[in-house]
């Protein structure tokens, strides 16, 4: 073949490519173009939307999705050192929320009884004792069989479940002076807590909605819960916080509660509100006509509100205001020895810990670290915490579940 038809040859065929190209540059020109324009329109229509609204579920606030940040200061307060005074010397002479509650966790395991259950010198083999160690527990972030304390959890869950009646009522022993209710709410409490993790317990579904039904069933006439399970007779605010507790989780969990118990119950706990004049106290009284109670009631009734919060405007309630100020006047004046000398401390920092702690940091992070010293203080070499009547386990799981509540593991602690 000549050179001459070689040379035509690539010419003819170079000028069909070169358009070929042109054109898909065009192409590809015009699908940027295109996408551009797609781009900015749906930019200006995110921007002209409204910002989505609060979801509320029940009695339960849930932010934005789109709002939602999430910001742990778990390990700014797990690295507080407080003084250690009963360290031996040539012994650290501070420790930490991580290692008292390690030492209070090793308690609570060996404390275990065969059966599963958990007792106390008051109360053996009980449902409410059972109740509070397996919550301590659940902070440490175990579930049934998963987790360093997996296995013991699930003993105390299953013993729950065994011991819930066909009425309903989640009890052990009859060692009930006063009646039943504050442990069966305990129980009920812990139960939803693992709903949903056991599936090996198809009777845990039936079980827990007996006990809600149980619970609301004795819904007392003044709108609160006693001891008794008896619908006569005045509430405590104590009691009916536990119950307000469970009551709220069912909800989150599905399970079917009226809205006017609930407002029943926060209108109950609302006339507790002590005043002087127009002004609140920050003192809530422990039941209706009675004395002025202890900060563990004032905390109560901040909970109380805080839980069954419908709006954020819904936060600044004055009676909110006066209890967080009242609280954290009491714990500001007040020494380690001042703390350690009221009755059931331990218990009481149960719930002065998730008042403090959904008034926000500025409240809680003092409040945590005073009681870092207080527990400092209390804790024996074997880890336990013993209370004015010689118990120790639920004293002991108490501390737990507030030595944990940083981590985020309990709905309990839910802004």
């Amino acid at each position: 073949m000549s050179e001459k038809w070689i040379s035509i040859r690539s010419r003819e065929s170079t000028k069909p490519f070169s358009g070929r190209f042109c054109l898909a540059t065009l192409r590809l020109c015009v699908i940027f173009l295109l996408l551009g324009t797609i781009r900015d329109a749906c930019a200006q229509e995110n921007k002209d939307e409204p910002k989505p609204a609060p979801r509320v579920v029940g009695t339960v606030i849930f932010p934005p999705r789109l709002d939602v940040q999430r910001k742990s200061s778990a390990l700014e307060l797990f690295a507080i050192e407080v003084a250690h005074p009963s360290a031996k010397t040539g012994e650290k002479q501070t420790v930490n929320a991580e290692e008292m509650s390690r030492k209070a966790l090793d308690f609570i395991r060996r404390s275990q009884q065969a059966d599963g259950s958990w007792g106390d010198k008051q109360w053996p083999q009980n449902v409410g004792v059972t109740a509070l160690c397996c919550l301590a527990l659940f902070a440490e972030g175990n579930l049934p069989n998963v987790g360093p304390s997996g296995r013991q959890l699930t003993r105390g869950l299953e013993f729950l479940l065994d011991h819930a009646r066909e009425d309903g009522q989640i009890v052990s022993r009859d060692v009930y002076r006063l009646g039943p209710m504050y442990d069966h709410s305990w129980a009920t409490l812990c139960l939803l807590q693992a709903y949903g993790n056991m599936p090996w317990r198809r009777d845990m579904r039936d079980k827990i909605s007996l006990a809600i039904q149980l619970l609301l069933k004795y819904q007392k006439v003044d709108g609160g819960w006693r001891y008794k399970m008896m619908r006569e007779g005045a509430s405590d605010t104590l009691v009916t916080v536990n119950v307000l507790y469970s009551l709220r989780l069912g909800v989150r969990a599905g399970f079917a509660v009226p809205q006017e118990s609930i407002d029943r119950a926060l209108a109950f706990i609302n006339s507790q509100a002590e005043q002087e004049g127009d002004q609140f106290t920050g003192w809530w009284r422990y039941r209706a006509g009675g004395e002025i109670g202890s900060p563990t009631v004032a905390a109560c009734g901040a909970i109380a509100l805080f839980m069954n919060a419908k709006d954020t405007s819904d936060f600044e309630d004055p009676k909110i205001k006066a209890t967080i100020d009242t609280l954290r006047y009491v714990h500001d004046r007040y020494t380690v020895n001042d703390l350690l000398e009221m009755p059931y401390v331990h218990y009481g920092a149960f719930y002065g810990s998730q008042a403090m702690y959904n008034a926000g940091n500025e409240n809680w992070h003092p409040y945590f670290k005073k009681m870092l010293e207080v527990f400092a203080a209390s804790q024996k070499s074997d880890g336990q915490f013993e209370d004015h009547m010689g118990n120790t386990v639920y004293p002991t799981a108490t501390v737990a579940i507030v030595l944990l509540a940083p981590k985020g593991f309990l709905p309990l602690y839910l802004r």
